[in-house]
């Protein structure tokens, strides 16, 4: 708004420019003055009235030309060169009054500096004819002076032009950011939601099932299931709560967010689907920085949440790992169902590949030659990130 309030402003300053410059020619066409360049040309106040009409409409072209030199830059550039080169048949030649020569200026000048890719080419035309035509009817033979004013006025529109230019690709390039900066946002949410989601509906739906298996046999072990439904269903809720109100603006208490010390809810999902899990930790999980935390977090999550899925019943190892400047993390089960493992999207894998990604980090996933899956990944961090704060969604590494 600001920016378009100003381009007005200064349209509504080149206008009244055109309206002045019309103004000041009037009083030098009809208020009584000195003999034209000093009594060598015709006296401007013994003009015939025929003249004075020419020079008149010729004027108001001047005016319109300064006036336009903003909205229609090359229109005003052939206008005041015709109005320079028409009045150089007048008795009036325009090197004099002074009206002429300032509109061609300036308008050749707007041209070069806010018109199009054609503008200097149709500026420096219509100076250069305009008055090479006024010099061959003056017959004067001043090149050089026309040549250093035409540098002086259209080198510095050039320079006004390369400016503008710049600064049009400078805001292209911020616009480009922000797009992908509101892309790489997005992104970053549907990896927490699809985190979140898969893995509570993923046990939810493995835990009904259970229920519904032996929801006659055995009633107490169908209402455990229906028990563990519920408190994965609630544990959801509180994840997606959590993710609203950081996107929202609020800052996340640092025991609000996910956290590697905090992984028997994604255990208790493997173990809930009639599976083991095995959980090695070598290293300090204090000392890793908040958002690879987070992000580890979320990659075993997804792992894990794979296994109940496509490996129901399997033994899965997992091995937490903090050395020297890096997180590594080893998921490795042993069941044995290669053809559950393709109904899956491959979201999940895509969603570790970006998180890691964002550390500079190395991942390998895929089928272990004899039987079941095994996940690689190694997020590598420095001391200084430990104290970095999370990004607006909290999931950022």
């Amino acid at each position: 708004m600001s920016a378009a309030l100003n381009a007005r402003w200064r349209d509504v300053a080149t206008a009244l420019a055109g309206v002045a410059l019309f103004a000041f020619g009037l009083a030098e066409l009809y208020v009584p003055l000195a003999g034209y360049v000093e009594g060598a040309g015709p006296d401007l106040a013994a003009l015939p009235d025929g003249w004075l009409a020419v020079l008149t409409v010729l004027l108001v072209g001047y005016g319109l030309a300064v006036a336009g030199c903003r909205a229609y830059p090359r229109a005003a550039a052939v206008l005041a060169g015709a109005c320079f080169t028409a009045q150089s048949f007048t008795p009036v030649l325009p090197e004099w009054p002074v009206v002429p020569l300032l509109a061609l200026l300036a308008a050749c000048f707007g041209c070069v500096a806010v018109g199009g890719r054609a503008a200097p080419a149709v500026a420096a035309v219509s100076y250069f004819v305009s008055l090479g035509i006024e010099n061959a009817m003056a017959g004067d033979s001043d090149w050089v002076f026309i040549l250093f004013v035409g540098l002086a006025v259209l080198g510095p529109g050039y320079a006004v032009r390369m400016r503008r230019a710049q600064a049009a690709r400078l805001v292209a390039l911020a616009a480009e950011r922000e797009a992908a900066a509101r892309t790489d946002e997005r992104l970053r949410v549907a990896r927490e939601l699809h985190d979140i989601v898969s893995h509570g509906v993923s046990v939810m739906v493995l835990q009904a099932a259970a229920a519904q298996a032996v929801l006659d046999s055995d009633p107490v072990r169908a209402g455990e299931s229906l028990d563990a439904v519920q408190e994965v269903g609630r544990e959801v809720v509180t994840e997606l709560r959590r993710l609203l109100v950081i996107l929202r603006g609020a800052e996340a208490p640092p025991e609000a967010l996910p956290s590697l010390r905090r992984i028997d809810p994604l255990t208790a999902g493997v173990r809930l689907a009639g599976g083991r899990v095995e959980v090695t930790v070598t290293g300090d999980l204090g000392t890793i920085p908040a958002a690879a935390d987070v992000s580890g977090y979320r990659i075993l999550q997804e792992a894990l949440t794979n296994a109940a899925r496509h490996a129901p019943g399997a033994t899965v190892h997992v091995a937490v790992e903090v050395a020297g400047a890096a997180l590594r993390l080893h998921v490795v089960d042993d069941g044995a169902r290669p053809a559950r493992r393709s109904a899956g999207t491959g979201h999940g894998l895509t969603g570790i590949r970006e998180r890691v990604e964002l550390f500079g980090g190395t991942v390998s996933a895929g089928p272990r030659g004899q039987g079941g899956f095994e996940l690689r990944v190694e997020l590598p961090f420095d001391a200084e990130a430990s104290a970095a704060p999370l990004s607006a969604t909290g999931v950022t590494g």
